[in-house]
């Protein structure tokens, strides 16, 4: 009878016929039958069986994260993606659908008001996490556009999975302009802006605007007037860094627009020395306790020498236009009557021209007009020399 095989020899157990035992010598044994093999069993070591376990509550954890969050990477990427394309290819609509204001309006969300002088250069997830609501998931995804002249810029959106819905959620964002004047073009569409507030608030698609492309001849951008705007950043062509804050150019006087002024102010200051109680002219007798003066009859004011000016921007405060700045005073001279103790004598007096308190308004039709803007003080006459 055979023992029971060592539990280290599983596998290697062999039949035996015990009848074979029991035979006569001389008999030969008969032909064994054939018997079935125990089935091997195999053993594993505890590491295989550790490594076994982890792969499987990976295998759950991966099914569970699947279950959770049915959108991955490709699908942030898919829609920053699929939002650029239609925006460079002027679909507005298109655009706005992949974002979490589909229905968005504005004086520029309009075919238009974009160029689409750009092209995608990057796209690319570059984080993702689950939100702190439950069953929502943002990623970010970085992108990049260039426009037609190499200028570059980058920023990141945000994109929010959430009940099937993958929309980008920073796509749009609103700017506060502060225009130059008391409209606001931008790529030919034209908008009024409330001078009583002196900014307004716009909201751009991802590409490249310019303003005031229809500027007079008279007047010139200080800076660069084309942007490369992509979420809310903002780059003029050509530019280093890219701004958050909108940097709409402010306007300068051309040589053109310099000589307009000077002809403008000289004919306002013709028609003010022959009308001195204007309240927008700088001739005026200074006041004077010891003595009155008069002009002689007949006399009028006679201008000798305009002043010099220089015209600057304060726009941004008055909407008013170019503000006046003397750099060197005119003069005008008078014959006047002198009363001093009771007697009186006749004489010519100087007077020192100035245009400061006076503002240039050029307009868009190649104009200049000469003002004085509410609640300034004029600088007038305020001392007189005898001359003859």
């Amino acid at each position: 009878m055979s023992g029971a095989a060592s539990p280290d020899r599983w596998g290697d157990e062999h039949a035996i016929d015990l009848g074979a035992v029991d035979a006569p010598a001389d008999e030969a044994p008969p032909v064994p039958t054939t018997v079935d093999v125990p089935r091997r069993r195999f053993r594993f070591p505890n590491a295989a069986m550790a490594l076994a376990a982890v792969l499987f509550l990976v295998a759950a954890g991966a099914v569970a994260v699947a279950k959770w969050s049915p959108f991955g990477k490709r699908d942030a990427e898919g829609v920053v993606t699929a939002f650029l394309e239609a925006a460079q290819a002027g679909d507005i609509r298109g655009a706005l659908a992949f974002t979490d204001q589909p229905h968005a309006t504005g004086d520029f969300l309009v075919e238009e008001a974009l160029d689409t002088r750009w092209s995608i250069v990057e796209v690319g997830q570059v984080a993702s996490a689950p939100s702190a609501r439950e069953g929502r998931y943002v990623s970010q995804v970085y992108a990049e556009i260039e426009a037609f002249d190499g200028t570059r810029i980058g920023f990141r959106y945000f994109v929010g999975i959430e009940d099937g819905q993958v929309r980008i959620e920073n796509a749009l964002s609103g700017s506060e302009a502060y225009p130059a004047f008391d409209h606001l073009d931008v790529n030919g569409v034209t908008v009024p802006v409330d001078e009583a507030m002196g900014i307004t608030n716009i909201v751009l698609l991802p590409g490249i605007y310019e303003f005031y492309p229809e500027l007079p001849s008279t007047m010139e951008l200080e800076t660069e007037g084309v942007l490369l705007t992509l979420g809310n950043r903002f780059i003029p062509l050509g530019g280093d860094y890219a701004d958050e804050w909108l940097p709409i150019p402010w306007p300068t006087v051309s040589a053109e627009g310099a000589a307009l002024i000077d002809r403008a102010l000289h004919a306002h200051l013709d028609a003010c020395a022959l009308d001195t109680e204007r309240a927008d002219c700088p001739f005026a007798f200074p006041e004077d306790d010891a003595r009155t003066i008069a002009p002689a009859p007949g006399a009028v004011w006679e201008i000798t020498a305009y002043p010099t000016v220089r015209a600057q921007w304060w726009g941004y405060e008055l909407l008013q236009g170019f503000t006046l700045v003397t750099t060197v005073p005119g003069e005008a001279r008078m014959a006047v009557v002198v009363t001093e103790d009771g007697e009186s004598r006749e004489t010519v007096v100087s007077c020192p021209v100035w245009a400061d308190g006076l503002y240039a308004d050029l307009d868009f039709d190649g104009g200049a007009v000469i003002r004085r803007p509410d609640g300034t003080t004029l600088e007038r006459c305020s001392s007189l020399v005898e001359v003859g």
